[in-house]
């Protein structure tokens, strides 16, 4: 895959650009500790693709909780806003792979079903904000990451075709949303969705443990 062959690419964040995941586990944990509920082992994979707000709304209406959406969210933010400011790093390569993009001439953009003041946080501790032209929330898009709106949305953004741009992704439902909508698709590894990697290596165009594979 020769990357200068297009004009585009989406990243995605989470597990993807940024090495975050181990973060989100300690939050969840935290969460339900805090309730007196163990972590249910189907959680993380049931709100993966969710935006914060669907899966504030989810874990308050599953698990029968008295806090307000709102306060789901805001308890969420501050219990990994230290760490998205000062250690969360980049995932390997992330940061040489994208001056790369632009200095080849890529629009580059990323779609997140994340919070905005926490993907500013981590962007702008590792010195990567502002390499990225446009940002897409799944919010915006009206559907989560097992929909394409997301990516076509970015990629609308930035002004590329789906045929001419690419989409990273640590997450299955991702790649084959992004791949229907006619993306080329590359998988990430990460921890998180290791279940999940050989069917991500069939569904994705190519597949990446680092980004360095992609110099």
């Amino acid at each position: 895959m020769n990357i200068t062959d297009f004009d585009g690419i989406i990243f995605d964040l989470d597990g993807t650009f940024i090495d975050s995941m181990d973060v989100w586990h300690e939050v969840d944990v935290e969460f339900f500790k805090r309730r007196g509920i163990p972590l249910p082992p189907d959680y993380k994979e049931t709100i993966k693709t969710m935006h914060f707000v669907s899966a504030a709304e989810y874990t308050k209406e599953e698990f029968n909780l008295p806090d307000s959406v709102n306060s789901i969210i805001e308890e969420w933010r501050s219990l990994c806003m230290k760490q998205y400011k000062t250690t969360v790093p980049l995932k390997d390569g992330a940061g040489e792979f994208i001056k790369f993009c632009k200095e080849n001439g890529l629009k580059t953009a990323y779609a997140t079903a994340s919070d905005d003041d926490l993907c500013k946080a981590v962007l702008e501790h590792n010195g990567v904000l502002h390499l990225f032209d446009s940002k897409t929330y799944v919010h915006e898009a009206g559907k989560d990451k097992t929909h394409p709106d997301v990516y076509l949305l970015a990629a609308k953004k930035i002004g590329v075709t789906p045929s001419k741009c690419l989409v990273v992704e640590d997450i299955l439902a991702g790649l084959k949303s992004a791949k229907n909508a006619g993306f080329t698709a590359i998988a990430m590894f990460d921890e998180s969705s290791a279940n999940d990697w050989d069917e991500m290596r069939k569904t994705a165009d190519k597949s990446i443990h680092s980004f360095k594979e992609l110099l």
